[in-house]
C-alpha cells in the first residue's frame, strides 16, 4: 500500500478534498448536532468495539492505513447521511445512543492519525445568527419581486462565507454553515 509512487493529478487532489470533507462532517457531528439530538456527555463507554478490532486489526498488519482509513470513512458516511436528514429539516430514525456510539468511535480512531476537525466559523467574518437570517429573509423578498440578480448576489454572499442555503417548497428557505 505504501510501495506505490503516489499519484499527484487534479482528480486525485479533488477525491482526496472530497474524501476530506467527508471525515471532516463526520468528526464535526457531535459538536454540531450532539445538544439538539442529546448525547450525553461524557460518556466514553459508548464506542463500537467492533470498529475498533478492525482498526487494530488493519494497523498490526504492517500499519496498514488505508483499511484504518477505511474504517473511518465507513463511521463518517454513516454519520453524513443523518447529517444530510438533519441538514434539510427531516427527522431521523438512527437511535441517538448509535449515532453518539458512531462519533465518538470516529473522533477515537481519527486520533491514531492526527486528525482533527475545527468548525468553519462565519462568526470570525462578523456574521452572526440574525444576521444571517436577515440576509435570508432580504433573498426571500428579492426572490418574490422577481429580483434575481439581487437574490443570487446574496445566495453568493452567504456562499462565500461558509453558509449553504436550501430552498423547500412554501417559500420557505433553511441554512447550514
Amino acid at each position: 500500500h505504501y510501495r506505490k509512487p503516489l499519484d499527484f493529478t487534479d482528480e486525485a487532489i479533488a477525491s482526496a478534498e472530497n474524501g476530506w470533507n467527508t471525515l471532516k462532517e463526520g468528526l464535526l457531528f457531535g459538536s454540531e448536532y450532539g445538544d439538539k439530538l442529546g448525547f450525553k456527555p461524557n460518556e466514553k463507554a459508548l464506542i463500537d468495539p467492533d470498529a475498533i478490532a478492525r482498526f487494530k486489526e488493519a494497523m498490526d498488519d504492517d500499519f496498514n492505513t488505508p483499511e484504518g482509513l477505511v474504517i473511518l470513512f465507513e463511521l463518517a458516511k454513516e454519520l453524513r447521511r443523518d447529517r444530510n436528514i438533519l441538514i434539510h429539516g427531516g427527522d431521523i430514525n438512527t437511535p441517538t445512543e448509535h449515532l453518539q456510539k458512531t462519533w465518538q468511535t470516529l473522533m477515537e480512531l481519527a486520533t491514531v492519525f492526527g486528525l482533527e476537525a475545527q468548525p468553519e466559523e462565519s462568526q470570525e467574518l462578523g456574521l452572526s445568527d440574525s444576521e444571517t437570517e436577515i440576509l435570508v429573509q432580504q433573498r426571500l423578498e428579492a426572490k418574490k419581486a422577481k429580483n434575481y440578480a439581487e437574490s443570487d448576489r446574496i445566495r453568493d454572499q452567504l456562499k462565500e462565507l461558509g453558509i449553504t442555503l436550501i430552498d423547500q417548497p412554501g417559500n420557505q428557505t433553511i441554512w447550514h454553515r
